[in-house]
């Protein structure tokens, strides 16, 4: 028979092993977590002014309608809700052109208004009610939610659902163009809109809802409609046999294609076990479907693994947080966000063609959490326009740098 001597110091080195391996069992170490920089690009003041947001509702306490932030080439558009108006920025803050509402606003001074002698900058007048999603093509063509008047309102009483709102179209100097309706140019309002995009191929993709479903409208350049998906909240997939709850977290289009994202999380129920019954319910599992938006066939899933605080050793576990959905960029790069119980701000990217998930972490001071609004360019440039107490303030986080083929 073979045997083998164990010498002192080789027996040590073997315990010390076991003995790591089985505090690693127990245990999470702090693992590395890369950082992806911040670059702060300007800010605003709040107020009424061509260069000011009302982001608080300068004129009282009313609740906030939406500011939305979109970006094209270095080039931000703001839609501001409460100030009735809609910015166009160059990457260092200055004011290029304005859309705006003259009975809410002030008259322009920097800005030129037409007729006027031009200065390269322009403000357009245009009766905006509350535009709020907002979205650029490749030819600066502006893409903006608004609410209709109610006189311009309708009723789907099958549905019961209100149709209040429409998509507006202005061209890169800011002249109105045409509104998108359900139909199509001039069509049919829209339930109420909870994001409007553009794909790389300049397709404009409306997202809206009722109580019964998500619609999702699927318009090309021109404005004409390619197609309408109704996903509905009782035919939700579910990732195996067991009798889970799903509900539908968030939905983006991928921008390589005419491809939907759907981000559905799950939830089991939980059983008392004193009494046998039912005592609420609790996270499970996430998953990501890719969905043919001409079929509405699902095509691809990806399974997100919820986010796991790191402890260091004699800490005391926390439940995982779920991520939230933020988007996709090219090269199904999907993006997610969450924070910890110190309110530290985590990055996850979803690399599909790899299937693997990759964790960031990027700074978000507490004061700019009063308001915070995020934008995924397709490139995978992640923006935000955060409102403090006394200005809101535009930055990014250039996540194109560390996706396969970057280099951070």
């Amino acid at each position: 028979m073979n045997t083998r001597k164990i010498t002192r110091p080789a027996a040590f080195a073997v315990a010390m092993v076991l003995i790591a391996s089985a505090l690693g069992s127990c245990s999470r170490f702090p693992e590395t977590v890369r950082e992806v920089k911040r670059e702060s690009l300007f800010s605003l003041g709040y107020g009424t002014m061509e260069d000011q947001l009302d982001l608080f509702r300068v004129e009282g306490m009313a609740p906030p309608a939406k500011t939305r932030i979109a970006m094209r080439d270095g080039i931000f558009f703001l839609a501001n809700g409460n100030g009735a108006k809609v910015l166009t920025l160059s990457s260092f803050g200055d004011l290029l052109s304005m859309v705006y509402n003259p009975e809410r606003n002030p008259p322009p001074v920097v800005l030129s208004q037409p007729g006027a002698a031009s200065s390269g900058r322009s403000a357009w007048p245009y009766p905006f009610l509350s535009p709020g999603e907002i979205a650029v093509d490749s030819r600066k063509h502006v893409y903006v939610e608004d609410r209709l008047p109610p006189d311009r309102r309708a009723f789907d009483a099958g549905t019961n659902t209100a149709l209040e709102y429409v998509v507006l179209r202005f061209s890169t100097e800011g002249k109105f163009i045409d509104f998108l309706g359900q139909e199509g140019i001039g069509g049919t309002p829209f339930p109420v809109i909870t994001g409007v995009h553009v794909t790389v191929q300049d397709d404009c993709v409306v997202l809206s809802m009722t109580r019964e479903a998500w619609l999702v409208y699927w318009f090309d350049s021109r404005g004409i409609l390619k197609s309408t998906v109704r996903i509905r909240r009782d035919s939700l997939p579910l990732p195996d046999e067991r009798n889970l709850v799903p509900s539908l977290e968030r939905i983006f289009p991928d921008p390589d294609g005419d491809g939907i994202y759907l981000k559905v999380d799950y939830y089991s129920e939980s059983i008392d076990p004193a009494t046998k019954t039912r005592s609420g319910i609790s996270y499970d599992r996430a998953f990501v479907y890719r969905m043919d938006s001409r079929t509405a066939a699902y095509t691809d899933r990806y399974e997100i693994l919820p986010f796991e605080p790191v402890r260091s050793r004699g800490e005391e576990d926390s439940p995982p947080r779920i991520w939230e959905f933020l988007g996709a960029a090219r090269g199904k790069n999907l993006f997610f966000t969450t924070t910890d119980e110190k309110g530290a701000t985590f990055v996850a990217v979803y690399e599909g063609a790899a299937k693997a998930l990759k964790r960031f972490s990027i700074s978000i001071e507490p004061e700019e959490l009063q308001y915070t609004t995020l934008f995924l360019s397709p490139d995978g440039i992640l923006c935000a326009l955060m409102g403090t107490r006394f200005e809101a303030r535009v930055v990014w986080w250039r996540f194109d740098k560390v996706l396969p083929g970057g280099a951070l």
